[in-house]
């Protein structure tokens, strides 16, 4: 089954140019581009009277294609170009050159100093139905977006405005490739940038459109075909975003007989006084998520709490009975227990005693089953860099799941930006040798091999105390079940990011809390069980 795949945009020129350096006429990819574009525009019925603006690379030339397309089958649109036709690519030039003999009286000037130009575009946007965007395309990088096409942008986003406010309907804004003022490579506005509400992208994604802010930006993505061979894409970075029959594909089948011993087991080691509810929410999960048997090892001082508060979880206290924190003292006992388990979840709410994070690192060091490991446990890594890098310690086995902040932490960096989170999840996952999974909007999951998954599921409903301890007990469960790690990872945080999904409908974005996700995990699994099993 194939995944969507994702590039940077700046591969995009590699593409083509190796595309026509293998016989690939450069105009008919053109051709196809924009007659994608106007087809898209065609399908969406009612919008008859649109403004088509171009730029002077060859996004506007895939603009002056649409155009034309739009304009032979008897739509009444207008096209504004924002550059002398000199300085237009020569592919550009070709179809703006048809376009101009087909339809001259349709095409108009926009020069941006002189404000009857101006008003002649204010006023025509005002009385249109749609827009096309082809003003910058993917080669935007670094630099702030300025001069004409500074000014463009800012007209049509001042008159979708107006057209919502004044006239009470929406101005529907297309953009080609991806939004003028996106950079492609991480979807970072480079100043100013359209506010689309479909982006029509060519071949396949670019990661400034999956990437926040750029994906606020972008609105509805509509990857089409311009004949471009798949092999070309395979090339560069792989960048994949996972779907619902994926993750179905994925989750092991259970056989009639199966019995809960063979389901899996899952060993949790979480909570400490003040954060019982953490390791709560990830047994139960963890059991939402189809795990057979799950047990918590706890702190005798609390095992008493968790007792009330878990009826199908078994608890395995340790240490003392006045203990409300795990100790390392307990090493020996909790790792020898652990190996009738499956697999581990490690870290919701144990704490930053340091005679905790001694125990995590002890732990790390004697367990070869995969790992999830998360929250405070997390705090103890950048003390095992120096045994990584030796190969005395192999973490293969283990998953984290840090937020900005704890990645941060982790690479010993004061904070990771969004334009970073890429780059900065590859080098964790370069410098510790094990699969990271950035939580936050569009989760980022990275494996060894640099492969990385783009979780399309979720938002910022999840912005909220206790999703991220769901999200280790969904992922524990998988890798107990015998998912590999990264499978487990990249499905655990896809029906994690889908029951928030679900759960909105019902409980709004605002007021979804945590235990939410747990009704919502039933009813991802009935989505998928009708794709498995019926």
């Amino acid at each position: 089954m194939e995944l969507g795949r994702i590039l940077k945009g700046s591969r995009v020129a590699e593409i083509d140019r190796k595309c026509i350096a293998s016989g690939i006429d450069s105009r008919w990819l053109m051709a196809n581009a924009g007659t994608r574009v106007a087809d898209f525009v065609l399908r969406q019925g009612s919008r008859v009277k649109g403004i088509v603006v171009c730029g002077s690379g060859n996004n506007g030339g895939d603009g002056f294609v649409a155009a034309k397309k739009l304009l032979d089958c008897g739509m009444d649109v207008h096209v504004f170009y924002i550059s002398p036709p000199e300085r237009f690519t020569s592919d550009s030039k070709y179809y703006f050159e048809r376009l101009k003999e087909s339809y001259p009286q349709k095409l108009s000037y926009l020069d941006t100093g002189n404000i009857d130009s101006r008003n002649i575009l204010s006023s025509k946007l005002l009385e249109s139905d749609f827009v096309i965007d082809a003003i910058l395309g993917t080669g935007l990088h670094g630099k702030e977006v300025h001069g004409a096409s500074r000014e463009a942008i800012q007209l049509i986003n001042l008159a979708r405005e107006t057209v919502a406010r004044e006239k009470n309907r929406n101005l529907i804004i297309y953009s080609v490739d991806i939004p003028s003022g996106i950079d492609s490579d991480d979807g970072m506005v480079l100043g100013v940038s359209i506010k689309a509400d479909f982006t029509i992208t060519f071949g396949c994604k670019k990661f400034g459109l999956v990437n926040f802010p750029g994906a606020y930006y972008a609105g509805k993505v509509e990857v089409v075909d311009i004949g471009i061979p798949r092999h070309y894409y395979t090339e560069y970075e792989q960048i994949f975003e996972p779907d619902l029959e994926w993750v179905a594909s994925k989750i092991p089948y259970r056989m009639p007989w199966t019995y809960k011993h063979r389901v899996g087991k899952l060993l949790v080691i979480a909570g400490s006084i003040g954060f019982t509810g953490a390791a709560t929410m990830t047994c139960l999960a963890a059991m939402r998520a189809g795990a057979g048997i799950v047990t918590l090892v706890c702190s005798r001082g609390l095992n008493s709490i968790f007792e009330e508060k878990l009826t199908e979880v078994m608890t395995y206290p340790v240490g003392d009975v006045e203990d409300v924190f795990i100790h390392a003292k307990n090493i020996d006992e909790i790792a020898k227990h652990s190996e009738s388990f499956d697999a581990l979840a490690v870290g919701p709410g144990l704490s930053r005693n340091p005679d905790t994070l001694r125990f995590v690192k002890q732990l790390l060091r004697r367990i070869t089953k995969p790992v999830v490991l998360d929250a405070d446990g997390l705090c103890v890594l950048p003390d095992l860099r120096e045994d990584i890098e030796s190969s005395r310690l192999n973490l293969s086995n283990v998953i984290i799941t840090p937020h900005a902040g704890e990645l941060a932490r982790i690479l010993e960096r004061d904070s990771i930006k969004l334009e970073e989170r890429l780059d900065a999840n590859l080098e964790a996952v370069e410098k510790y040798r094990l699969i990271s999974v950035l939580k936050g909007a569009r989760t980022l999951i990275s494996g060894p091999d640099g492969t990385t998954f783009v979780n399309p599921t979720g938002d910022w409903a999840l912005a909220t105390a206790g999703t991220g301890d769901i999200l280790t007990g969904i992922i524990g469960s998988l890798l107990c079940q015998g998912m590999s790690p990264l499978d487990a990872s990249v499905c655990g945080a896809f029906i994690h990011g889908f029951a928030s999904d679900v759960m909105t409908k019902e409980t709004s974005k605002t007021a979804l809390i945590a235990t939410d996700l747990l009704e919502g995990i039933k009813k991802v699994f009935l989505e998928i069980e009708k794709m498995k099993y019926e």
